[in-house]
């Protein structure tokens, strides 16, 4: 084998390794994102979970509420970022609606109940602010990466698109709105 074809051995090596390496960055990448909106899924579970406790509690406490308030919310696992945000934009509409019974009862306030579950609601929105800005920064990376034509060409091929952002403030204003 002479020169050329020990050049041509190595940048085939070369192309081969950097294809191999840009394959697990993209499937890296993606899982990340990935991972992040599944905890998103489950913390909107858990927001949904504690808000029917909420409900369930002003009930067993004879305070009347709306159907549509305690109305079971669907919702899914592996939800694209979309529908999250349009979950949490109906779950913060719900709330909004029922704060002001919530401020109807100040008797409320010395439930040690309504208070461990007020509390956790409060810091489910929270973690969910936490993981949100956490999965923005993973498909900005994700997308960032797959801007690059290589890397584009792959996630294409393995049928992984952009990440779109999840923004708690976004879906409140918007339940606002």
């Amino acid at each position: 084998m002479g020169v050329t074809g020990v050049i041509i051995f190595l940048v085939i090596i070369l192309a081969g390794g950097y294809y191999i390496y840009t394959v697990n960055r993209v499937g890296k990448l993606d899982g990340i994102a990935r991972n992040l909106a599944g905890e998103i899924d489950t913390l909107l579970w858990d927001r949904n979970h504690v808000y029917e406790q909420i409900t369930e509690l002003l009930s067993g406490k004879g305070i009347g509420l709306e159907e549509d308030l305690t109305k079971k919310q669907s919702l899914g696992l592996g939800m694209p970022t979309a529908m999250q945000m349009a979950t949490y934009t109906e779950q913060a509409k719900r709330w909004n609606r029922l704060l002001p019974v919530l401020e109807e009862h100040p008797e409320l306030e010395s439930d040690e109940d309504y208070k461990r579950l007020r509390e956790r609601f409060d810091s489910i929105r929270t973690d969910l602010i936490a993981t949100g800005s956490k999965h923005n920064r993973a498909a900005t990376d994700f997308n960032s990466y797959i801007g690059h034509p290589l890397s584009g060409f792959i996630a294409s091929r393995k049928t992984k698109g952009e990440r779109a952002p999840f923004s708690v403030e976004l879906a409140e204003a918007t339940a606002k709105s």
